[in-house]
This record gives structure tokens, sequence and C-alpha cells, in this order.
């Protein structure tokens, strides 16, 4: 059996998870840490380590394993001690275990075992959903100057124009002419476009209105319409029976317990488990399950209460 997927979900209630005839594992919290090297923002969370020498069992491990299993706990305890057997038989040859959720043992010459836990499992229950957080660092901006071009001006030379004044401004003359012309010519083709343009939308707005008026006067028939008989058609809703019939796993002050019992009872293997709301008592309540059935949810609630819950207890809601 797998056994390690029974002890990771204790981790999250228990800072010491007991393997009888193999060690313990302990869990203390650490706050949240940076690593100034990736730039790395880890949230707080629980560092496991390992005791050999803690061995003898304290029944949490096995009891869980049978409410889970539905078995007795001289059998769960059977299945716990054959596991550990394997472990053992498997250190003994050299090799390392590595269990999913917890990390790598591994035994030296001395039969003295060391763990390498994984980091990568949070069983705080404050750091539920938190994950680190890896933060670029900005670059310096680089400065750059920026190369502005001075004007060029252009002086005339006054004794040059005042000694040849007469070919000069001749000149000036033909150039200012020239322009003058092209500057009338583009007047005048900018103002025959325009003139074009408008003739054209003028147009089109007449065309536009003598289609809409062609459409106005069609008909659709050539007499008056065919009358239609109306047909009636009606829909039997079918109704989905809600369930009223709730087997209660808890009634939290704080939302935030309430969820992680949800979150601790799937874990658990029961899907189905849910959150009904506050009651009049303003305490939240998280369900095992709903039915609809008050004859299932009593044999369901014997069950709970005989392998996982005593205190579980059938809350029924009147329709």
């Amino acid at each position: 059996m797998q056994l390690e997927k029974y002890i990771s979900p204790l981790l999250f209630r228990y800072n010491c998870v007991v393997i009888p005839g193999f060690g313990a594992v302990l869990t203390h919290e650490k706050g949240a840490s940076h690593h100034e090297k990736t730039h790395t923002f880890y949230p707080p969370t629980k560092v496991m380590s390992f005791n050999a020498q803690l061995h003898v069992g304290d029944g949490i491990l096995v009891a869980h394993i049978a409410a889970v299993l539905s078995i007795t706990y001289e059998a769960a305890l059977r299945l716990v001690k054959d596991q550990v057997q394997l472990w053992k038989s498997e250190l003994a040859s050299g090799n390392a275990l590595s269990l999913e959720g917890l990390g790598v043992f591994t035994q030296n010459s001395e039969a003295k075992i060391s763990f390498t836990p994984f980091h990568e499992y949070n069983y705080l229950p404050a750091s539920f959903g938190l994950q680190a957080i890896k933060v670029v660092p900005k670059a310096p901006l680089k400065k750059t100057r920026q190369q502005t071009s001075e004007p060029v001006v252009f002086q005339l030379d006054q004794q040059y124009g005042s000694n040849h004044g007469g070919p000069w401004r001749k000149v000036l003359l033909r150039y200012a002419a020239a322009a003058l012309i092209g500057v009338s010519g583009a007047l005048s083709v900018y103002q025959s476009y325009t003139i074009h343009t408008e003739n054209k939308r003028v147009a089109f707005q007449e065309a536009t209105k003598e289609v809409e008026h062609k459409i106005q006067e069609a008909t659709f028939f050539n007499s008056s319409p065919l009358s239609l008989s109306t047909l009636e058609i009606s829909l039997a809703k079918k109704e989905v029976a809600k369930p009223s019939f709730f087997i209660i796993a808890g009634a939290f002050r704080e939302p935030e317990n309430a969820s992680k019992r949800i979150a601790q009872l799937k874990r658990s293997g029961y899907e189905k488990a849910t959150y009904l709301g506050p009651n009049r008592y303003g305490l939240h309540q998280v369900s095992f399950q709903s039915f609809v059935a008050e004859s299932d949810a009593r044999a369901f609630l014997k069950e709970v209460q005989a392998h996982f819950a005593k205190d579980a207890w059938l809350l029924v809601l009147k329709k």
C-alpha cells in the first residue's frame, strides 16, 4: 500500500505523525522568506524533519487508515507493519526510499536513517493556495545623450545685394512669380475636387432616397394577408428534486476553517463535501454529502459515525 498518501493529510493537522516501527515525521512553522540569488519570495510553511527514535505508535495514523478504508484498527495496524518492513528492506539494500509528499530516506553504513524533505509541499493551512513568487529585477535605465541640431540660418550679403541690385532682384522676382503660380494652381485644383466630391455626395443621397421610397411602396401581399391559426404549445417543466437531508461534518465561526475542513474531507475520500452557508447562529456549516431520501441519508450517517466522525449529525431543511 502507499502509506505516504495517508500520512500527508495528517501533516495539515498535526506537528508529529508517528509511523509505528519506523519513526516520526515532524513539522515546525517557518515564516515567509526571500531568496536573494533567485529573487524568489516564499510564503510561510511547515518545515519537515524525521526522528527515527520516535517509533512507538500513538494511534493517529492507524486510526486514520482504519476510518478511510473502513476496516478495523487491528487490520490497519497490520497493513502499516507490512509496509514498514518493505521500507526497511529497501533501505537495507542500499536504495533510496522516495515517498511522495514527504521526501527521500537513505540509510548509511551505521544503519542510521537520514531524511531530505521535498520543499514544494506546504502543509501550513494558513498558506493554503499560496505559491512562491519570483520577481524579475528591473534593469537600470541607461542615460543617452540627444544630439540637437542647430538650425541653419542663411544670411544675405547686404554688400552683394547693394552692388548687384539689378540682377539679384530679377532672380528673386522670377522665383516669387513661379511660387505664386504654383500656389494658385494648387488652390484651383483643390476647389475643383471639392466641388466634384460635393456633387457626387448629393447625387448619392438623392439616389438613396429614391430607393427607400420604392421600398416603402412595395407590398408583400397582393391582397389581404392570410390569417394564421394560433398554435398553443404547453411545455411541462420537470422539477428536479432538491436535497433536504445533509450530513453535517462541523460548524465553524470562521469561513476559513470551514474551507479547510472541506479540503480535509475531500482528501479523505469524501468528494461531495460542500459548504452549506451560515446557520441562524452565524456558524458556517460543512456537509459530508446531501440526500433527497431520508433513508439514504441515515444509512450514510451511520457509516460515517462508525468509521470516520462520531460527532457527525443529520440536518433536515424544510422545503
